[in-house]
């Protein structure tokens, strides 16, 4: 498995991904932010609607969020994964949507604001097809930074299916 093109430099490789999304500084990857929020936003997930820029904590609760996370992080180990439903790996699951509640509510207690903020600064060209840079912090946001799901420049090519 590769890590997609909108995720990089940012996200070096597939188990720097993994750990990211495991991790209480997932907001602090503002491409993982801005991608996971975007395609929440995008409402092509049953039950959700199409919404505009919105902070993550507002789209989704918390218990979903750890759930989406650890599913996706999960789904990042190999190709073709697949849930074991014995009661060890089940109870393994379990385990582990425990833990990463704890650490998902201390990511959006630390970190939902400076996320927000970064990707609200992000404005686009009327063309679309560029970012104007934004200082947030000592840090600045330019062409790295691109929301791919605000441009409609996402793509996602068969290799990543």
């Amino acid at each position: 498995m590769k890590v997609h093109p909108n995720l990089k430099p940012t996200v070096k490789n597939v188990e720097h991904l993994r750990d990211l999304l495991l991790s209480d500084s997932m907001y602090l990857c503002q491409p993982l932010y801005n991608c996971i929020a975007g395609g929440l936003e995008t409402g092509k997930i049953k039950g959700m609607k199409k919404l505009g820029k919105t902070p993550l904590e507002s789209l989704i609760t918390l218990s979903y969020e750890a759930h989406f996370r650890l599913e996706l992080s999960l789904a990042l180990t190999r190709r073709g994964y697949r849930h074991r439903y014995d009661k060890e790996a089940m109870s393994a699951r379990a385990k582990s949507f425990e833990k990463l509640l704890r650490v998902v509510k201390r990511d959006r207690t630390e970190h939902a604001a400076i996320a927000w903020n970064r990707r609200q600064l992000l404005h686009f060209d009327a063309e679309g097809d560029g970012v104007q840079t934004a200082e947030v912090d000592g840090v600045l946001l330019g062409d790295g930074e691109v929301d791919p799901t605000s441009t409609g420049m996402a793509t996602i090519p068969s290799e990543f299916y």
